[in-house]
């Protein structure tokens, strides 16, 4: 069971989110936008992030350069987004995300990139 942190403004893809991957027995805990990504992933400690890069407040590069940037936190990251263009995609990288994924996200494909961003201990069973 893994701990993940979903920021999206997007409540609608949120709830898919949390429909694929609660039923593997992950915990899917979300953020409205990428204000407040540090202090909860600093407190809470999930296993995966997933961030939006377009949010109202804080987009998610920032969030995302705002997490890498502080000591202590250790957290692999996964941009899921709306944004194709491989320009988004390279700075997101450049930003410090392990993943990049577009929305709309094939389910099946969304647990594959989920699961091999987790630790093994931390993977669905089967």
């Amino acid at each position: 069971m893994a701990r993940i942190i979903i920021a999206d403004d997007d409540e609608f893809f949120v709830d898919l989110v949390r429909a694929v991957l609660e039923p593997l027995g992950h915990v899917v805990g979300a953020l409205p936008d990428g204000v407040d990504v540090k202090a909860v992933v600093k407190n809470k400690q999930p296993d995966l992030l997933i961030l939006d890069c377009s949010m109202p407040g804080k987009a998610g590069i920032i969030a995302l350069r705002e997490v890498r940037s502080t000591p202590g936190i250790d957290v692999p990251v996964m941009m899921l987004t709306g944004r194709a263009a491989r320009e988004d995609e390279m700075i997101a990288y450049q930003a410090g995300a392990d993943d990049y994924l577009y929305k709309p996200v094939d389910p099946e494909k969304l647990i594959v990139h989920v699961e091999a961003l987790l630790p093994p201990g931390l993977r669905r069973a089967g």
